[in-house]
């Protein structure tokens, strides 16, 4: 390794690569996801229902999003617009930058330059709540480096080749909001992994390429992994690079499941959870798409399998970029099992619509698997 490899993986040191700071920009976002869930107070001051052009009425009968989601989504644009200021206008995430106070005053969330600045602007959004937006204004600009990560690898400058021009990042501030408003814990499940609650909670960064579509890179982080001797929160990040000759990531050495286990959302239809059992698979819940996404990049569940128009490119970008790493990809169900390609947000007027992955999605390690399962799913719900 050169030296300036060796600079850029060195844990203490601010990281000069693109899945580096999207690493530390996702630690960043998770201290304050924890923060916010730490302070019962805090978090119920701020939490609105969505409008029906952003909600998610494919999934829930009620959808939600929090001071947490929104200056989360910004904390991450800061980071990456102060380090790579070549990304300006290539950061897109699920939320809108407003927030209704207690007072019913639409309140526009901004990281300013300094704490003094953000501070100013959470004081509105909180009420004149000074010493809770004090808190989360320390927080949105608190510095972390690779040390500060639960991550078994560290990325390095040397193994990124990209063009910043080709850019666009995908940004899902908190996936599973309904399952961090409520706030249980939920225990592992026979199959080794969470049917809901706060350990399905994800921050997904995904970057692709705005040319050709395709996935490059993601990171994963899940802000409430274990609890230490204290009882606080640790999380757990990993990462993915598939834009070179080979995948890198920091996933653990893949161990493969026995069963034939297809994980699907609460929501999924009686057919096709019908439909997976006849053929053989071994079909269980999961809440989160990210988290779920997750588990079949672990190697935890052979396949995620979705029939509905419930998830849209911030949901899968990170993931994706993850299971090519690996040699897996995520389709699109509905129609030829072809990979998803994401693009730029475009302009505020043309809503959610335009980056939902209409029709549903399968995702696995193995492309054989992802073929088999979306033949099986082609039909339902027709």
């Amino acid at each position: 390794m050169s030296a300036a490899a060796a600079a850029a993986a060195e844990p203490g040191r601010p990281p000069r690569c693109l899945v580096g700071c999207a690493l530390v920009a996702s630690e960043a976002a998770a201290n304050i996801a924890r923060q916010c869930r730490s302070n019962p107070r805090l978090l119920s001051m701020l939490v609105e229902e969505k409008c029906d052009s952003e909600a998610n009425r494919n999934r829930f009968a009620h959808d939600f999003k929090t001071l947490a989601d929104v200056l989360v989504q910004h904390v991450v644009a800061k980071r990456f617009g102060l380090q790579f200021p070549e990304l300006d206008g290539s950061i897109y995430g699920e939320e809108n930058d407003t927030i209704k106070n207690n007072k019913g005053r639409d309140v526009t969330i901004k990281v300013g330059e300094t704490v003094a600045e953000t501070l100013r602007c959470l004081s509105e959004a909180l009420d004149d709540d000074l010493e809770s937006a004090k808190s989360l204004a320390e927080a949105a600009h608190r510095e972390f480096t690779l040390s500060d990560l639960n991550v078994d690898r560290y990325p390095c400058e040397e193994e990124e080749h990209i063009d910043l021009k080709r850019i666009g990042i995908w940004i899902d501030p908190i996936d599973s909001t309904n399952e961090y408003i409520n706030g249980n814990v939920d225990n592992v499940n026979e199959y080794g992994f969470h049917s809901s609650g706060l350990h399905c909670v994800t921050i997904n960064i995904g970057l692709f390429d705005k040319y050709t579509g395709k996935p490059i890179a993601g990171v994963i982080n899940q802000p409430f992994f274990k609890c230490d001797s204290a009882e606080r929160w640790i999380g757990r990040c990993y990462w993915a690079f598939c834009g070179g000759q080979k995948g890198l990531h920091s996933l653990p050495e893949f161990v493969s499941c026995e069963q034939e286990l297809v994980v699907i959302s609460n929501s999924e239809t009686d057919a096709a959870r019908v439909a997976l059992q006849r053929s053989g698979y071994t079909v269980a819940t999961a809440s989160g798409a990210g988290y779920k996404l997750l588990c079949v990049a672990l190697g935890v569940v052979k396949c995620y399998a979705l029939t509905k128009d419930s998830t849209y490119a911030w949901d899968t970008c990170a993931a994706h970029a993850m299971l090519a790493s690996l040699g897996g990809t995520v389709c699109r169900r509905g129609g030829p099992a072809e990979p998803l390609t994401y693009r730029p947000k475009g302009d505020a007027g043309q809503g959610q619509a335009r980056h939902c992955n209409a029709g549903g999605i399968i995702a696995s390690r193995d492309p054989r698997t992802v073929d088999r399962v979306h033949a099986l799913l082609l039909d339902c719900n027709r």
